[in-house]
């Protein structure tokens, strides 16, 4: 027979699992777009003239194996791995002020697509906190 606490803690599990479900989504998004920007890049490279190889090849990788992490910590934000938050956190906090500099300094479709990003998946996997089983 179940308690009255293991319901309650079942509608608590319930009532947050949106917030895990949206930190997933926007952190398998940030994975994609990271992605796309690794392809892009090296679709590019091949079509004009790279000045600079060695920061064009870091650019790449890094974007590769960001979207990685990004890709990992969302698998594990929603198998409610409490370390999944952090990799989440940690790239939102490093994306919101690079959003705002895009944005002041007149690259406003990129800064408003970066926050419109970067600002709810901050706060979802900020939010995400899984129940400590008893």
């Amino acid at each position: 027979m179940r308690s009255e606490s293991d319901s309650s803690k079942d509608s608590n599990q319930g009532s947050k699992s949106w917030i895990y479900k949206y930190a997933y989504l926007f952190a398998t998004l940030e994975s994609i777009i990271l992605f796309a920007l690794a392809l892009f890049l090296i679709v590019n490279s091949f079509l004009t003239q790279v000045e600079e190889p060695s920061a064009w090849l870091a650019e790449i990788i890094f974007a590769i194996l960001a979207g990685l992490g990004l890709l990992i910590a969302a698998r594990g934000i929603a198998q409610r791995k409490n370390w999944a938050r952090a990799p989440i956190v940690i790239a939102n906090l490093i994306a919101t002020p690079v959003a705002y500099y895009l944005v002041t300094s007149g690259e406003l479709i990129y800064g408003i697509a970066l926050g419109a990003i970067a600002v709810p998946a901050l706060f979802l996997a900020w939010f995400a906190i899984p129940q400590i089983k008893n």
